[in-house]
């Protein structure tokens, strides 16, 4: 039944994403032709895109607060919505943009500097906009401002907020609508018979709602937790796990400025079925070993036959997309799947979440394996992949473990 749905679903996203090709009835064509085949698309021209990446990681370093394009046009369009007038939404953060923030900081008493831009800043701007769009606006009857100071007051009061909107499946165009309705006959039958251990990944709390509520404390708090004012061990976990999610929404984001012949909503649509796909190792973690887990996704990813940097292309651009939607199989089975092909660094967002009980079964006692190895590979040399400019971070998240214990 597994392979049955596989191969269904590979036909049906293989048709959409790019020419007809004969589908292979196994592990490999879903993962290779519906998702990466689409989703790692930036990869066309690859010697170049190596290149610029080369080029890019040599020469580029990473500021806080000066936005990506992407994050930029984000930025004015929320900035817009609730009436700060950041102007047109061309993603270039110019004066304009600046001082639309700087309004915006003032409004929320934030520290008012617009080439500044705080990631908890820039994560709860974001978490309003998604909630206002998404229902938010049409229950309070509010607008501009006031719609942003009644979302904050709900967060502070812990109202039960809506959860970043999805991406429908169906925003995938099928070329051949005589094959449509025997594919979603097939693709439900099979679903259906998808093994799971639990309820599944996706539902329960919202990560988005409780990393708005953690960026208003680290503001109320005048700053993010340190080292030498560390007093709350637990708080300083979560704050670096909203701040870990941002970066990788960031990172994912940028890849998907390369991607050709996919728009958003099918790049959207693709990533919720690699979720689904990564749904049962998710779903496992809670009753596995760190080691017997990423055994498991390791030989996923082998029988798929894919390159690893196909793969890790892929999982990050998921990565981004899961957490956007608050999609907690899509969001911890890339990050897994990551720490399968040889990127530790992203383990711990394993351990945030197995912490914190987000998309997994709380269990604290298998996040401490999933840190410890994350920082192991840190201390052996391995790539900072969240906040790498910040040196003293590995020590602040080993010491916020030993005192969480």
């Amino acid at each position: 039944m597994i392979i049955r749905f596989i191969l269904s679903l590979g036909i049906a996203i293989s048709i959409a994403a790019i020419a007809p090709q004969n589908a292979r009835a196994d592990a490999g064509d879903f993962i290779g032709g519906a998702v990466v085949g689409g989703v790692a698309g930036y990869l066309i021209g690859k010697d170049q895109q190596k290149k610029k990446t080369q080029s890019s990681t040599a020469t580029r370093t990473y500021r806080q607060g000066i936005p990506s394009t992407t994050q930029g046009a984000q930025t004015q369009t929320a900035l817009n919505y609730f009436g700060y007038n950041a102007g047109r939404v061309d993603g270039q953060v110019g004066r304009g943009t600046r001082s639309a923030i700087e309004r915006y900081q003032a409004s929320m008493g934030y520290p008012v500097n617009g080439h500044d831009f705080q990631p908890y800043q820039y994560d709860f701007l974001q978490q309003a906009y998604y909630w206002a769009t998404s229902g938010g606006q049409a229950a309070t009857q509010l607008s501009g401002q006031p719609l942003l100071m009644e979302y904050r007051r709900q967060v502070q009061s812990g109202s039960s907020l809506a959860a970043a909107p999805q991406a429908p499946a169906q925003a995938i165009p099928v070329i051949k609508p005589q094959d449509t309705e025997a594919a979603a006959n097939t693709t439900e039958t099979a679903s259906a018979s998808l093994p799971t251990l639990f309820s599944g990944g996706t539902g329960g709390p919202s990560l988005a709602n409780r990393c708005s509520g953690v960026m208003l404390q680290t503001s109320t708090n005048g700053g993010y937790t340190t080292l030498s004012n560390m007093t709350d061990a637990d708080f300083a976990l979560s704050e670096q796990f909203c701040l870990a999610r941002s970066y990788a929404m960031a990172r994912g984001e940028d890849l998907m400025q390369d991607i050709q012949g996919l728009t958003p909503d099918q790049v959207s649509a693709q990533c919720a079925s690699y979720g689904e796909m990564l749904a049962p190792q998710v779903d496992a973690l809670s009753i596995s070993s760190k080691t017997d887990a990423e055994t498991q996704v390791r030989k996923m990813a082998l029988d798929s036959g894919l390159s690893p940097a196909d793969l890790a292309a892929t999982s990050k651009v998921c990565l981004a997309m899961g957490y956007r939607q608050d999609n907690m199989d899509t969001a911890v089975g890339s990050a897994l799947m990551l720490v399968a092909m040889g990127e530790p660094a992203y383990g711990e967002l394993v351990g945030h979440h197995l912490r914190e009980g987000f998309g997994v079964q709380e269990r604290r006692d298998l996040a401490m394996q999933w840190y410890d190895a994350s920082l192991s590979a840190l201390d052996a040399g391995s790539q900072a992949v969240f906040l790498p400019s910040q040196t003293d971070r590995p020590q602040l998240l080993r010491a916020a473990m030993i005192q969480s214990q």
